[in-house]
């Protein structure tokens, strides 16, 4: 039976690419990111404190420490990545460690309910007809006052959500819908995050209509990646975190490129072509500049000799200059403080239709050609004003006998 879980869908919403070779090419991957890595090493620290707690053992801080820094050191491997180059591992270790500080502080002695759940699992369908079922894993599940029952899910994210992410947050309802009715006498169920790095808590719900909303647009996305035939590339700010990237067509190249040694990086292929095409855009462009600031000045000379000599047509050996010079309308555009009252002045007249939504070029044409009353002619040319218009015609002169 198709089965989802709230990470594979995500990661198709980040990436379909990622997605696809994740999870239909099932291509595994040798390294992890250290925020990932930390976040697991507190998970199973508080996993650890509340498992104890259940045979009455209360650990205290310095165990759950300890139990912390011990399983860092027997995990830690070279496959663990760091992309932000400013930090060490010490750092995303003491990180660690401060969520768990903060967390023990807070909840200590941990009596706030009954836990009846760690790491628990659950598997439930999503759409029975259609045979699809959604899978996950709670962090803890806890029983209070024997009617409310808590979700609970650690983020060592060091991001925290806006309100609105969190009342559309998928991941937690998908728990909700996985352990409905799974205890009697249940009359709230209450999603809880703790964002340990900013060590809050952020407490939401879902109505049953909120929850239906959200198997409809699962089904769609969940079509959405069952009728995709391309799952193309999708580039965002987590591209630098994500283990395909020396398998992803658009980040590829810079993975194999750039671990070559500094001596052999500007001698690869594809960055000497690269770096050869910038060069020349940019020598065009310098050089369209230049000749642009070139032929304006030619420009000013030719009108200036065809004034001077009192001509409109300037011969060369091949070609012919037609210089055109003369005096036109111009008409106020839009945000021009007077457009509103020409506007105004043309509708009333009924002839709005004709200047096209009262284009200024169409308008200077249509009062051109005559045919409009001598009155109306007369108020709208109090809102024109004169400019003058050259142009240069360059054509080629036929062949001498």
């Amino acid at each position: 039976m198709p089965t989802y879980s709230h990470s594979q869908l995500s990661t198709y919403e980040t990436c379909p690419h990622q997605y696809k070779l994740a999870y239909i090419d099932k291509i595994e991957v040798e390294t992890e990111g250290v925020e990932a890595f930390m976040g697991s090493r507190v998970h199973d620290a508080l996993e650890k404190l509340y498992r104890d707690l259940k045979v009455t053992k209360l650990n205290t801080l310095e165990d759950i420490l300890n139990f912390y820094h011990q399983n860092w050191e027997k995990n830690w491997n070279g496959r663990i990545q760091i992309i932000r180059k400013e930090y060490g591992a010490e750092d995303y270790r003491r990180l660690g460690e401060k969520c768990l500080v903060d967390y023990y502080k807070r909840y200590y002695p941990f009596d706030q309910g009954k836990t009846v759940g760690l790491e628990e699992n659950i598997f439930f369908p999503l759409e029975e007809e259609k045979g699809y079922w959604i899978r996950g894993f709670i962090d803890r599940l806890t029983l209070v006052d024997d009617s409310v029952l808590e979700i609970h899910d650690y983020k060592t994210s060091s991001r925290l959500p806006t309100e609105e992410e969190i009342k559309t947050d998928r991941q937690l309802a998908f728990y909700q819908m996985g352990v409905e009715g799974r205890w009697k006498g249940i009359g709230e169920i209450r999603l809880i995050w703790h964002y340990l790095s900013f060590d809050a808590e952020i407490q939401s719900s879902r109505t049953q209509a909120e929850l239906q909303k959200l198997r409809q647009e699962t089904l769609e996305l969940i079509q959405k990646i069952e009728t995709d035939r391309y799952f193309v590339p999708k580039e965002g700010p987590l591209c630098d975190w994500c283990d395909y990237q020396g398998l992803c067509p658009r980040r590829r190249h810079l993975i194999t490129a750039g671990s070559l040694p500094p001596n052999e990086y500007l001698n690869e292929e594809g960055v000497a072509l690269v770096n050869r095409y910038v060069e020349l855009k940019e020598k065009k462009r310098v050089l369209n500049e230049e000749i642009d600031a070139e032929l304006a000045k030619v420009e000013e000379a030719l009108y200036a000799y065809a004034e001077k000599e009192k001509i409109e047509a300037i011969f060369g050996s091949d070609y012919v200059a037609k210089i055109k010079i003369e005096m036109k309308e111009k008409y106020p555009l839009k945000g021009d403080p007077n457009r509103r009252a020409l506007d105004e002045l043309v509708k009333n007249a009924g002839k709005w239709m004709e200047v096209s939504d009262l284009n200024p070029w169409m308008l200077a044409r249509v009062v051109g050609r005559g045919g409009w009353p001598p009155s109306l002619v007369k108020k709208v040319k109090e809102f024109s004003t004169l400019e003058e218009s050259r142009s240069i015609t360059i054509s080629k002169l036929k062949e001498r006998e």
